[in-house]
């Protein structure tokens, strides 16, 4: 593959000495030189290049090049930082999405409601080099598939198989956690879903005693495995999924009981290993809503309390013990935390639908300029990528290849 992507670029290299004029008087730049040039490029502007000529073609489209570029593209271009993709209910049965492009101020230039993105009024989570999972689970059908963006690229994901020995009075219920992320270890895209169980006799559903399963499902294989249970039954304080994070290839989720809050948990999952573990939440004062961020690269733990105003964050150590790091508020007019953003900045959502930033350190606060007037869902960074759905082995093969340049390039 390199040997054909360099070919490719000797090609381009000639093309370029010979377009000034037809007789080799412009100028002629190397195939590296070329290669380096066009992966610090936008994807937009990539897509466009592929239709000059075979050979450009041939070379943004092969693994070398798209994994240079997801190396090169995000370490050396911030640009990336200032778009947003942002969920907000419609009902509970819609989902609406905006993409918004924020200036260095920082403030919303524009945003546009993407109505006509694949699988309408889905859940969200990701993403990974570019890519989405997307998950529609209204009026019984549970439609699942990856999607690039740019590329509007989507793969449909096969159904969860029913777990093996389910007894037959239990089905699915609607509740359900998923999330999404890289395998370095087995080089593998990976979805993760953990889903409950519901009687099929309606006056029967509060006495389900069955934990939830953990299944995962392979861009590689096209397939699901079962990888188990919890240790006990949870529910879904957010089954829109908007208290997931991933972080150096382990996904996190918020469950709780409900009312009983003494069981208020935080569910890990290693991908790498197909393991899940169970860590306790701080004690915090209620009444509060609670989500999770990243801050400092590690998992925080955030409670925003409903009367006092005040947001307290805890930062997970390696012992998976919480230590308090900030107390900031009171924070009026503010409905809850929902995610986080560039230089660990935090992004709240207000009582009448702003977007409000905040700055732990410095207790800052500046309203984005965007107003929708609906529930907030999630906040998700929007990444630009070439990595295609069509060949997994590729896909798979260029994250790979980014990380390695990343990891011997990093001092």
């Amino acid at each position: 593959m390199v040997t054909s992507c360099r070919n490719d670029c000797q090609h381009v290299s000639t093309m370029v000495a010979t377009s000034k004029d037809g007789d080799g008087g412009g100028l002629c730049l190397s195939e590296d030189l070329i290669i380096e040039i066009l992966s610090r490029l936008p994807v937009a502007d990539l897509l466009r290049y592929r239709c000059v000529c075979k050979s450009w073609y041939s070379v943004i489209s092969c693994s070398d090049f798209i994994s240079k570029h997801l190396e090169n593209y995000y370490q050396n271009d911030r640009s990336w930082h200032g778009c947003l993709l942002a969920l907000y209910y419609v009902t509970q049965a819609e989902l609406n999405m905006f993409e918004l492009s924020i200036d260095e101020t920082p403030k919303v230039l524009a945003s546009e409601s993407l109505e006509n993105r694949p699988m309408y009024g889905s859940f969200i989570c990701g993403p990974c080099d570019g890519i989405y999972y997307l998950f529609n689970g209204c009026d019984g059908e549970r439609e699942r598939a990856l999607w690039n963006p740019v590329t509007n690229e989507l793969k449909a994901l096969p159904p969860v198989f029913t777990k093996p020995d389910l007894p037959s009075n239990l089905a699915y219920s609607i509740c359900e956690a998923f999330g999404f992320g890289f395998d370095p270890l087995s080089k593998d895209y990976k979805v993760v879903v953990v889903k409950c169980y519901c009687s099929e006799d309606y006056e029967l559903a509060e006495t389900v005693t069955l934990p939830a399963s953990v299944f995962v499902y392979s861009l590689r294989t096209d397939s699901w495995t079962y990888c188990g249970d919890l240790s006990q039954i949870y529910e879904f304080d957010m089954p829109s999924n908007q208290c997931y994070r991933f972080l150096d290839g382990s996904y996190y989720w918020l469950l709780s009981s409900g009312a009983k809050s003494e069981n208020d948990c935080v569910i890990s999952f290693d991908m790498t290993i197909d393991a899940y573990q169970e860590i306790h939440t701080p004690i915090y004062e209620k009444p509060a809503s609670r989500s999770l961020a990243i801050y400092h690269n590690s998992v925080a733990y955030l409670s925003f309390h409903e009367i006092k105003k005040d947001l307290v964050i805890w930062m997970l150590n390696e012992e998976g013990l919480w230590t308090k790091k900030f107390t900031i508020g009171p924070l009026s007019g503010i409905r809850s935390p929902i995610g986080h953003w560039k230089d660990d900045k935090l992004l709240l959502d207000s009582d009448d639908g702003r977007l409000i930033l905040c700055d732990p350190v410095t207790q800052e606060t500046r309203d984005l300029g965007f107003h929708s007037g609906l529930w907030c869902e999630g906040i998700f960074v929007y990444r630009e990528s070439l990595v295609s759905l069509k060949d997994c082995s590729q896909s798979c093969q260029c994250h790979d290849e980014a990380q390695a340049h990343a990891e011997n390039n990093r001092p």
